[in-house]
């Protein structure tokens, strides 16, 4: 069963002023709230270390299962279980991380005020398009999420089946046909959603530039 992770995240810039006086401009405020959003999709960042290692222990757990017969089905309880608790902590990761991209696109919907205040109309246009790809691609992560959720039900399935000495090699090529369809789901959402990351970090870039706001990578 082959796995995967989020490759790409939003990369954070440094605003610098330049001897700006007063209140803040609609450009700035975008600024603040672009920058903010990255700050929100922290939690997203931290779990995707820990979640690939328990992908990867589940991968090693379900290796050893199959190259076990059912001799050693005392051992292929215990290996299921611990592959059951190894699914637990996957799940909690995942909520984790989806509910740092809620608050990050719930900052991110605070753009909509400043984007009807720019006077420049190609700058609006440029802003209006970096909303709808962002837009985008949270719903593409939504899709990913939950799809991954989807998989994680079928590999408890898989795991409780195991644990069945009455398991016949029909059931299991079942199962395992139905893990590997929705994995393949998985990859897909995870390449539309990478490619989206990547055009809104383009974008972003574009924006600030032609807004001239001074800014730099943080990294």
């Amino acid at each position: 069963m082959s796995k995967f992770r989020f490759a790409f995240i939003l990369g954070a810039a440094i605003f610098v002023l330049m001897g700006c006086v007063g209140g803040s401009s609609p450009e700035e405020n975008m600024y603040n709230v672009l920058e903010e959003t990255v700050s929100k999709e922290g939690q997203y960042v931290e779990v995707q270390k820990p979640l690939q290692e328990l992908e990867e222990k589940e991968k090693e757990i379900y290796t050893k299962i199959m190259d076990l017969g059912m001799k050693e089905f005392d051992q292929i309880v215990k290996l299921s279980d611990e592959a059951l608790e190894n699914i637990k902590k996957r799940k909690e990761y995942i909520d984790k991380e989806r509910t740092s991209m809620s608050e990050a696109e719930e900052e991110f919907a605070k753009a909509d005020e400043y984007v009807d205040k720019l006077e420049n109309e190609d700058l609006k246009k440029e802003a209006e398009k970096l909303g709808k790809t962002m837009e985008e691609r949270y719903q593409l992560h939504e899709k990913l999420t939950s799809s991954y959720l989807d998989v994680l039900s079928l590999d408890k399935e898989l795991y409780n089946m195991f644990k069945k000495k009455e398991l016949t090699l029909e059931e299991l090529e079942k199962q395992i046909s139905s893990i590997n369809e929705q994995y393949e789901k998985i990859v897909k959402f995870n390449e539309d959603y990478n490619k989206k990351t990547e055009e809104f970090n383009k974008l972003k870039q574009e924006f600030y530039s032609n807004a001239g706001l001074d800014v730099k990578d943080s990294e």
